[in-house]
């Protein structure tokens, strides 16, 4: 289960083996200064599970949901392409991390610890 390692500078989101695998990439570090917003779930999946074409991540509908996706929005007047890293258990707790000015523009995760984080990460920001 993916785990997240804060201090002062930064969060590091902490991939157990499978994790690795499905999401093809080790552990993502981000500054805390890039972080906008963060929203604690009651089933995190429900944030994430959305089928597309293609993505650079495993899923199975309802299960679970491993890697990193790009997608687009629609904001105001104009199209903005986000890119989305997600580790995911269907009825899990988690946390929504959304993110400004860095690579990754948002980290969902289920975790346990949930509220723990989202206190923790809100403290000095």
């Amino acid at each position: 289960m993916a785990e997240l390692k804060i201090n002062d500078n930064n969060v590091t989101v902490h991939l157990s083996w499978w994790e690795k695998i499905g999401a093809r990439r080790s552990h993502l570090t981000v500054p805390r200064r890039a972080i906008r917003e963060i929203k604690v779930v009651d089933n995190v999946i429900d944030a994430v599970d959305i089928p597309l074409k293609r993505a650079g991540r495993i899923r199975i509908p309802g299960v679970f949901v491993v890697g990193t996706r790009a997608y687009t929005t629609q904001k105001v007047d104009e199209v903005c392409r986000e890119n989305e890293f997600s580790v995911c258990r269907k009825n899990e707790p988690g946390l929504v991390i959304e993110l400004e000015n860095i690579s990754i523009d948002r980290i969902v995760i289920s975790t346990p610890n949930a509220q723990r984080y989202a206190r923790e990460l809100a403290t000095a920001r």
